[in-house]
């Protein structure tokens, strides 16, 4: 197997990660901290180092020359990738050092690694700060979650690239909003995109925009633009810290798990 693949193969390994803990080489292969494979290359050859069981590493040394124990270690071999190992061996071999660490989570720790792998799982952003409501800027409420409108239109406007344009059908999104009179939302300019904000998974709300909403409904207008905003875009102007942290974790907590292997 080629330096590429084997590579490739421990990180296609659940929960896998590359580091260089000590420069360009070893490459080392973690899960959640700890090292399942290593590779080192060094005057034209590779060696891979893998935990392995003591009695199957015994076998494995009488059985292929190319296999040795790491010193000092009766917990991991050497295999030297010269040809001599099958390419099915070494993966198997990677296999088995994968699984020596996975067992020696405890269940807490594979919880979480079982969560925060979710794709749609939400890690606090290290640049986000409260954007206090100032005297005139709009704001939408849910719940704690209040957002500030005034500055997430800022935004928009400075960095549409990162922002989805989309459309939606103005008949799914009226059903809350029949308390808006035809005269409250006479001025309301239908042309300004809505946004839409995921607050929790696969349900969008209309955090700015109820008028325009209401306006296009009185109109006969079926659909209208919107901007839809996911979670990492939106919660970025919650107003408080506290908020903002209670939202993460209501989103981790609202996704689920099921799938996940």
């Amino acid at each position: 197997m080629t330096v590429q693949k084997i590579t490739e193969y421990c990180l296609s390994k659940p929960y896998a990660v590359l580091e260089y803990p000590h420069g360009l080489e070893p490459a080392v292969f973690k899960v959640v901290g700890k090292s399942f494979a290593t590779i080192y290359q060094k005057n034209g050859t590779t060696r891979i180092g893998l935990k392995c069981e003591p009695m199957l590493a015994d076998i494995l040394c009488q059985q292929y020359p190319a296999i040795t124990p790491m010193y000092r270690s009766p917990h991991w071999i050497y295999i030297l990738n010269d040809g001599s190992v099958p390419d099915d061996e070494v993966r198997r071999q990677i296999d088995h050092s994968h699984e020596l660490i996975m067992k020696s989570l405890t269940k807490k720790t594979r919880e979480r690694i079982k969560r925060e792998r979710h794709p749609l799982y939400l890690f606090p952003d290290s640049s986000y700060k409260p954007f206090d409501i100032l005297e005139g800027e709009e704001y939408f409420s849910n719940g704690i979650f209040v957002f500030n409108i005034t500055r997430m239109l800022e935004h928009i406007a400075a960095h549409r690239g990162e922002y989805a344009l989309g459309e939606i059908k103005v008949a799914d999104y009226m059903t809350s909003f029949n308390q808006i009179t035809p005269e409250k939302c006479a001025g309301a300019d239908i042309r300004n995109p809505l946004i839409l904000a995921e607050i929790s998974p696969r349900r969008y709300n209309v955090i700015d925009g109820n008028h325009r909403l209401a306006r296009a409904h009185y109109n006969g207008v079926d659909s209208l633009h919107v901007y839809m905003l996911s979670p990492k875009q939106h919660s970025l102007f919650i107003t408080e810290r506290k908020a903002y942290d209670t939202y993460i974790e209501y989103w981790n907590g609202k996704l689920q798990y099921d799938s996940e292997a």
